[in-house]
């Protein structure tokens, strides 16, 4: 039997309000350790009848899942929201402009406003959680993955980025996606991930973002006709492979704090031994006086290994410290790759770290 044509699906469009008014709207902006904030204006007869207008697809039976695209590409592309993109842009372009941006800083900073926006975890828990239209999601300053990733590639798409949705089906998640070469990109999809639910890097484990498992192959969905893409992701990548060995080592099952462990009760068994012999020598008044020479000859050198060991357990301590110092520079700076970058190369390069 053959499948129904796509033209056959009605996909949701807003229905503009009637009310004339106009909403201000402050859009807040992090980006590397700078806060921006920007008024712009919405009309209310879009945000209105954004709300208000139905979410849902009708699909007629046997179509599988072909209509997706169609679905997702009908938030993002409203014809009414042609005219809320060039206004929610318009800060973005200033700052740009004023920092000097080029075209990766610029898609980390669209990146920044977007997974900076709170989670709403009060519609996660509602029955209803079809999407919201990105003038929505703009506007109420909140939204869970779909909300957001809508948004955030509705704007790059809008800046000539080749955007695309990564659609998890099983998991019930959505994601945004940048064209990355072999091996940098998810699950041979040709896309690096953008997680909009947390403040990330680009690239990262959408697995770990989430603390939940995403074992599905993610349906790819390109949003508009861009071709500019994002030629940091070997930096992320690298970053990510740091912030990785650092947990392997740093966290409470790693391989650092096990040595950290084993070396302190090493240090801790030999001051023992050493506190017996030390006492013995004293106490024993039995001992001969080449008994006694024996000892303290005895005692000299558990002394000596014992310090050996504090020394060690001490240059492990002050990496350990290094190593935490590192990781909360990385976890701080999410939002100034460059300055994770060069703290890096600082590293490699035999630098102060």
């Amino acid at each position: 039997m053959a499948r129904p044509p796509l033209h056959l699906v009605t996909y949701p469009e807003i229905v503009p309000d009637t009310d004339s008014g106009i909403r201000r709207v402050t859009v807040k902006i992090p980006y590397a350790h700078l806060n921006y904030a920007h008024t712009i204006e919405v009309d209310e007869a879009l945000y209105a009848g954004a709300k208000k207008s139905r979410k849902s697809a009708t699909v007629p039976a046997g179509i599988g899942d072909a209509w997706l695209a169609g679905y997702y590409r009908a938030f993002v592309f409203d014809k009414h929201q042609e005219g809320f993109y060039p206004k929610l842009l318009a800060p973005f372009r200033k700052i740009r402009k004023e920092l000097n941006l080029d075209s990766d800083r610029y898609l980390e900073l669209l990146t920044a406003y977007v997974q900076g926006l709170p989670y709403d975890k009060e519609k996660l828990a509602s029955i209803e959680i079809a999407p919201r239209f990105p003038v929505e999601t703009a506007v109420d300053g909140t939204g869970i993955c779909s909300d957001k990733s809508l948004l955030l590639a509705g704007l790059l798409s809008h800046e000539g980025y080749a955007a695309a949705l990564l659609h998890f089906g099983k998991e019930n998640h959505l994601a945004v996606g940048i064209p990355a070469p072999a091996g940098f990109d998810f699950q041979k999809t040709g896309y690096a991930v953008i997680e909009t639910t947390a403040v990330s890097y680009i690239g990262s484990d959408p697995c770990t973002e989430t603390k939940g498992s995403l074992v599905t192959r993610p349906k790819v969905i390109p949003i508009g006709n861009g071709t500019k893409t994002y030629s940091a992701i070997r930096d992320t990548a690298k970053i990510l492979t740091v912030i990785r060995e650092l947990e392997e080592k740093l966290n409470p099952e790693g391989t650092m704090v096990a040595e950290l462990l084993r070396v302190k009760e090493s240090a801790e068994r030999q001051t023992e031994t050493l506190r017996l012999l030390k006492e013995r020598i004293e106490q024993d008044a039995d001992l001969s006086e080449e008994e006694e020479k024996e000892l303290l000859a005895s005692a000299g050198r558990k002394l000596q290994r014992l310090q050996q060991t504090v020394h060690q357990y001490n240059a492990l301590a002050k990496e350990f410290a290094r190593l935490q110092e590192l990781a909360s520079f990385i976890r701080n700076n999410r939002l100034d790759r460059q300055a994770v970058v060069k703290r890096l190369q600082q590293i490699h390069s035999g630098g102060r770290s």
